[in-house]
Protein backbone atom coordinates (compact mmCIF):
# COMPACT_ATOMS: atom_id res chain seq x y z
CA UNK A 1 0.00 0.00 0.00
CA UNK A 2 2.77 2.48 0.85
CA UNK A 3 4.54 1.64 -2.39
CA UNK A 4 1.41 2.37 -4.44
CA UNK A 5 1.05 5.75 -2.72
CA UNK A 6 4.68 6.57 -3.47
CA UNK A 7 4.29 5.67 -7.14
CA UNK A 8 1.06 7.63 -7.31
CA UNK A 9 2.86 10.76 -6.12
CA UNK A 10 5.97 10.19 -8.25
CA UNK A 11 3.76 10.11 -11.35
CA UNK A 12 2.97 13.75 -10.52
CA UNK A 13 -0.65 13.06 -9.72
CA UNK A 14 -1.20 14.84 -6.43
CA UNK A 15 -1.71 12.53 -3.52
CA UNK A 16 -4.89 13.66 -1.81
CA UNK A 17 -7.28 12.74 0.95
CA UNK A 18 -10.94 13.59 1.18
CA UNK A 19 -12.89 13.36 4.45
CA UNK A 20 -16.48 13.96 5.46
CA UNK A 21 -16.53 16.40 8.35
CA UNK A 22 -19.09 16.39 11.13
CA UNK A 23 -20.13 19.77 12.50
CA UNK A 24 -20.66 19.35 16.24
CA UNK A 25 -22.57 21.65 18.56
CA UNK A 26 -19.32 22.60 20.29
CA UNK A 27 -17.94 23.80 16.93
CA UNK A 28 -20.56 26.55 16.75
CA UNK A 29 -19.90 30.00 18.19
CA UNK A 30 -22.23 32.75 19.37
CA UNK A 31 -22.73 33.94 15.76
CA UNK A 32 -24.29 30.51 14.99
CA UNK A 33 -21.56 29.34 12.60
CA UNK A 34 -18.41 27.26 12.90
CA UNK A 35 -15.79 29.05 14.99
CA UNK A 36 -12.64 29.94 13.05
CA UNK A 37 -10.37 27.88 15.34
CA UNK A 38 -12.32 24.74 14.39
CA UNK A 39 -11.01 25.02 10.83
CA UNK A 40 -7.49 24.67 12.19
CA UNK A 41 -8.48 21.44 13.93
CA UNK A 42 -10.07 20.18 10.71
CA UNK A 43 -6.84 21.01 8.84
CA UNK A 44 -4.95 18.95 11.41
CA UNK A 45 -7.30 16.00 10.83
CA UNK A 46 -6.92 16.28 7.07
CA UNK A 47 -3.13 16.62 7.22
CA UNK A 48 -2.76 13.68 9.59
CA UNK A 49 -4.91 11.53 7.32
CA UNK A 50 -2.78 12.48 4.31
CA UNK A 51 0.51 11.87 6.13
CA UNK A 52 -0.74 8.49 7.35
CA UNK A 53 -0.95 7.41 3.70
CA UNK A 54 2.53 8.62 2.78
CA UNK A 55 4.49 8.11 5.99
CA UNK A 56 2.54 7.17 9.13
CA UNK A 57 3.64 9.08 12.22
CA UNK A 58 4.58 6.02 14.26
CA UNK A 59 6.85 4.83 11.44
CA UNK A 60 8.40 8.22 10.68
CA UNK A 61 9.25 8.58 14.37
CA UNK A 62 11.26 5.35 14.06
CA UNK A 63 13.43 7.25 11.55
CA UNK A 64 13.73 10.04 14.14
CA UNK A 65 11.69 12.57 12.15
CA UNK A 66 8.60 14.52 13.02
CA UNK A 67 6.37 16.61 10.69
CA UNK A 68 6.20 20.25 11.78
CA UNK A 69 3.82 22.89 10.41
CA UNK A 70 5.81 26.07 9.78
CA UNK A 71 3.22 28.16 7.95
CA UNK A 72 -0.57 28.28 7.63
CA UNK A 73 -2.69 30.61 5.54
CA UNK A 74 -6.47 30.27 5.80
CA UNK A 75 -9.24 31.96 3.83
CA UNK A 76 -12.86 31.87 4.88
CA UNK A 77 -15.21 32.08 1.91
CA UNK A 78 -18.61 30.97 3.23
CA UNK A 79 -20.04 30.23 6.65
CA UNK A 80 -20.52 26.65 7.75
CA UNK A 81 -23.36 26.12 10.19
CA UNK A 82 -24.75 23.30 12.29
CA UNK A 83 -26.25 20.49 10.17
CA UNK A 84 -24.13 21.38 7.12
CA UNK A 85 -22.26 18.37 5.76
CA UNK A 86 -18.86 19.72 4.75
CA UNK A 87 -16.25 17.67 2.93
CA UNK A 88 -12.57 18.47 3.35
CA UNK A 89 -9.82 17.72 0.88
CA UNK A 90 -6.06 18.12 1.23
CA UNK A 91 -3.31 17.38 -1.26
CA UNK A 92 0.44 17.73 -1.64
CA UNK A 93 0.86 20.64 -4.01
CA UNK A 94 4.67 20.55 -4.18
CA UNK A 95 7.72 19.52 -2.18
CA UNK A 96 10.70 21.81 -2.99
CA UNK A 97 13.86 21.60 -0.85
CA UNK A 98 12.15 19.60 1.88
CA UNK A 99 9.20 21.96 2.26
CA UNK A 100 5.94 20.07 1.88
CA UNK A 101 3.32 22.48 0.54
CA UNK A 102 -0.22 21.33 1.21
CA UNK A 103 -3.38 22.83 -0.24
CA UNK A 104 -6.76 22.23 1.35
CA UNK A 105 -10.36 23.15 0.83
CA UNK A 106 -13.63 22.52 2.59
CA UNK A 107 -16.78 22.40 0.52
CA UNK A 108 -20.35 22.56 1.74
CA UNK A 109 -23.54 22.75 -0.31
CA UNK A 110 -21.40 22.44 -3.46
CA UNK A 111 -19.52 25.66 -2.67
CA UNK A 112 -16.02 26.24 -1.41
CA UNK A 113 -16.37 27.49 2.15
CA UNK A 114 -12.70 27.50 3.13
CA UNK A 115 -9.25 27.21 1.57
CA UNK A 116 -5.84 26.87 3.14
CA UNK A 117 -2.17 26.49 2.37
CA UNK A 118 0.20 24.87 4.82
CA UNK A 119 3.93 24.39 4.67
CA UNK A 120 5.40 21.51 6.63
CA UNK A 121 8.90 20.17 7.14
CA UNK A 122 10.28 16.93 8.48
CA UNK A 123 12.48 17.76 11.44
CA UNK A 124 15.19 15.41 12.69
CA UNK A 125 14.50 15.14 16.42
CA UNK A 126 18.15 14.60 17.34
CA UNK A 127 19.90 17.18 15.19
CA UNK A 128 17.02 19.67 14.75
CA UNK A 129 17.92 19.76 11.06
CA UNK A 130 15.18 19.87 8.44
CA UNK A 131 15.11 17.00 5.96
CA UNK A 132 15.88 18.58 2.55
CA UNK A 133 14.72 15.71 0.32
CA UNK A 134 11.29 14.87 -0.95
CA UNK A 135 8.73 13.18 1.22
CA UNK A 136 8.61 10.23 -1.21
CA UNK A 137 12.26 9.49 -0.33
CA UNK A 138 11.37 9.13 3.37
CA UNK A 139 8.35 7.05 2.39
CA UNK A 140 10.64 4.80 0.33
CA UNK A 141 12.90 4.30 3.35
CA UNK A 142 9.88 3.36 5.40
CA UNK A 143 8.71 0.88 2.76
CA UNK A 144 12.17 -0.76 2.76
CA UNK A 145 12.58 -0.85 6.54
CA UNK A 146 9.14 -2.07 7.58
Amino acid sequence: MKHESIQYFKNETPLSVELEIKVNTYDIDVANHVNNIVYLRWLEDLRNSLFSQVCPLEEILKLNYYPVVVYTEMKYKKQIVLFDKPVGKVWIDKNPHGIIVLKAEIITNNKIAFTATQKCVLLNLTTNIIYKGEIVEIASKLAQNF
